[in-house]
């Protein structure tokens, strides 16, 4: 398709100028059709993405403390869960305002999850001595959360209903501070709510992170 897309486009830019504007946008409109078809999804893998409203993937991982945690023991309250790396600096400028938020999230049966993706427990406590947080981080070394939860960038969030189905997913940084986050997250929490697509607000537009630059 891409490749047909590419030869249209390309006889209409060789076109006879006389023949003017309505060359023009055909040949617009077919570039457009083929830049598209290359276009990498913000939120997909060959296997598919997971859908508004399916059940969350399995999640079951070490914390940073070393004990074994998932998604099960928290059945009945919200999750956010959190795919994010310490050499992301998108994820970086992000923890701050999480922190915030599991302060204000507190006393609302919520739970937030952050997962590390990719990196050495070593090296992540070591980060987070020097910058303590007030909540669980679960540790992703061989990526195999990533994957099932098909996670194509670093930072990415997902907020799961009580009975953890996928409600809201975000890629890129958030602004937890904005009121508008909170007023997702309580739409989540309420079960006569129906949050579904609602957009968490982005953080000063910054990109996501797509891959460890570091060997």
């Amino acid at each position: 398709m891409a490749r047909i897309a590419q030869r249209s486009w390309v006889d209409a830019l060789k076109a006879p100028a006389c023949r003017g504007v309505a060359r023009r946008q055909v040949a617009l409109a077919l570039i457009s059709l083929a830049l598209a078809s290359h276009r990498k999804p913000a939120y997909a893998t060959s296997g598919g993405a997971v859908a508004l409203r399916d059940p969350a993937p399995p999640l079951f991982l070490q914390t940073l403390d070393g004990a074994p945690r998932g998604l099960e023991a928290f059945r009945g309250k919200a999750v956010i869960v959190h795919f994010f790396a310490t050499w992301c600096e998108p994820c970086r400028e992000e923890m701050a305002g999480l922190s915030r938020l599991a302060e204000r999230i507190r006393r609302r049966p919520v739970v937030l999850l952050a997962v590390d993706v990719g990196e050495a427990p070593l090296r992540v406590r070591r980060f987070f001595e020097r910058q303590p947080i007030p909540f669980s981080i679960l540790l992703d070394e061989n990526r195999d959360a990533m994957k099932a939860w098909k996670v194509a960038a670093l930072p990415s969030s997902f907020i799961l209903d009580p009975s953890h189905a996928l409600r809201v997913f975000a890629a890129g940084p958030v602004d937890w501070d904005d009121a508008a986050a909170l007023q997702v997250i309580d739409s989540v929490i309420d079960p006569n709510a129906q949050p579904l697509g609602m957009s968490l607000p982005p953080l000063q537009q910054r990109k996501e992170c797509s891959d460890d630059p570091t060997p």
